[in-house]
C-alpha cells in the first residue's frame, strides 16, 4: 500500500469549491458602500457647519477686528500722527 495520497484517492474530505460572486452579493455590498460614504459624507458636512462662527443680525462677525483707534504696537500699519510727519518733511 502506497504511503502517499493523491486527490482522486482521498475518501471522506470535505472539498470546498470556490465560487463566483452572486448578484445579490455585489448589490449587498454596493448598499454597504454607499451608506458608509453617506454617513462620512454627512458627518464631515455637519462638523464644517458646526466648525463656522455665526455672525450678528447686522451682519458684522461676533469676533471682529480691534477698532482704528487700538494700540498702534500691534498693528503693521503706521500711525496717523507719524504719517503727517513724514508729510511734513518731504
Amino acid at each position: 500500500m502506497p504511503t502517499t495520497t493523491t486527490p482522486e484517492r482521498v475518501e471522506g474530505t470535505n472539498v470546498v469549491m470556490l465560487q463566483a460572486p452572486t448578484l445579490q452579493w455585489a448589490l449587498k455590498r454596493t448598499l454597504l458602500g454607499l451608506v458608509i460614504l453617506f454617513v462620512t459624507i454627512a458627518t464631515a458636512a455637519t462638523l464644517l457647519y458646526a466648525s463656522i462662527e455665526p455672525e450678528q443680525e447686522s451682519g458684522a462677525p461676533l469676533y471682529s477686528t480691534p477698532a482704528a483707534t487700538a494700540d498702534p504696537a500691534y498693528s503693521g500699519a503706521p500711525a496717523p500722527e507719524q504719517l503727517m510727519r513724514s508729510a511734513r518733511h518731504i
